[in-house]
């Protein structure tokens, strides 16, 4: 393991919060019961042709749109949502995106539109336009959708583009392949792997504390849904995890807990790992392994 890593080109410009994902499944209502009567989620509200999945969000005054499900035939990402600040100047993120040859475009709220170079989808919008109220308490399940695992060809281009054109941070690398990115203090926000164009891994949702697995996992078994991996502890990010599977949709999600805290950017040096490192050091630091199902 070495140290690697600089600063972000325009680490001025930060991204706000992970507003929420859209994603196509083949069956919606399917899905939405999965996330609110299996994980917890304590709201599921139809708003035209979709399903708003949300949460508490942020520890702050408003709620998280999490996830927002489309019918599709399958599994697919459609939109990675991304807040920024009033101040935010998206007129000079979308010069700096046209020099590197990617295209932008206006969202209906006056966002900024484009893919990254895996062809992830992504949108900048204004807090105030995906602000929504706080829902009421439910059963123990996710506070707020906290990170999210994608798939790239070429993760060393892709963490590129999100270093140097978002302002993104390095927290850590495992060999070329596996990259954690970070917006502000907390270890991660973004991770990448190798793998098709465009392919989701899974939604990293935060739960309050290892106290929580319990009821949201007896309230899964109950309903015959199994773990699929976890829980565990993994290297990177120090967190807890514990990995679920929509059975109608594939939708794979972590509930994690206890994530590290990057406070001074300053004297912060991102680990590398080697290649090798990831089965044996750093994807469970209490020792079990993951299924295949896991690493395609």
């Amino acid at each position: 393991m070495s140290g690697v890593g600089s600063a972000s080109t325009f680490s001025a410009a930060r991204l706000g919060r992970l507003a929420g994902v859209t994603v196509t499944v083949p069956d919606p209502a399917a899905t939405a019961r999965f996330l609110t009567e299996g994980i917890g989620f304590p709201l599921a509200e139809t708003v035209g042709d979709a399903i708003a999945i949300r949460c508490a969000g942020d520890y702050g005054p408003h709620g998280q749109t999490a996830i927002t499900l489309l019918e599709g035939e399958a599994l697919a990402l459609r939109a990675i949502t991304w807040e920024v600040a009033d101040d935010y100047d998206l007129g000079a993120l979308a010069d700096r995106l046209a020099a590197r040859g990617t295209e932008t475009r206006e969202t209906a709220a006056g966002g900024l539109a484009f893919a990254d170079p895996a062809g992830n989808p992504l949108a900048l919008e204004r807090t105030a336009t995906v602000t929504v109220p706080t829902p009421p308490h439910g059963p123990v399940g996710p506070r707020r959708l906290g990170h999210l695992n994608v798939k790239s060809p070429a993760p060393p281009e892709t963490a590129a583009f999100y270093r140097e054109a978002l302002g993104m941070l390095l927290s850590e690398q495992i060999g070329d392949g596996l990259w954690f990115l970070r917006i502000g203090a907390e270890h991660h926000n973004l991770g990448l792997r190798p793998g098709a164009r465009g392919e989701l891994h899974h939604l990293g949702l935060e739960v309050n504390g290892w106290h929580a697995y319990e009821p949201i996992l007896d309230r899964l078994a109950a309903q015959e849904l199994k773990v699929e991996y976890g829980p565990g502890r993994h290297g990177p990010g120090r967190n807890i995890f514990t990995y679920v599977c929509d059975p109608s949709s594939g939708l794979r999600v972590e509930l994690f807990a206890d994530m590290a805290q990057i406070p001074d950017e300053t004297t912060y040096v991102p680990p590398r790992w080697e290649a090798g490192d990831r089965m044996t050091k750093t994807i469970n630091r209490w020792g079990p392994t993951p299924p295949e199902s896991f690493l395609a």
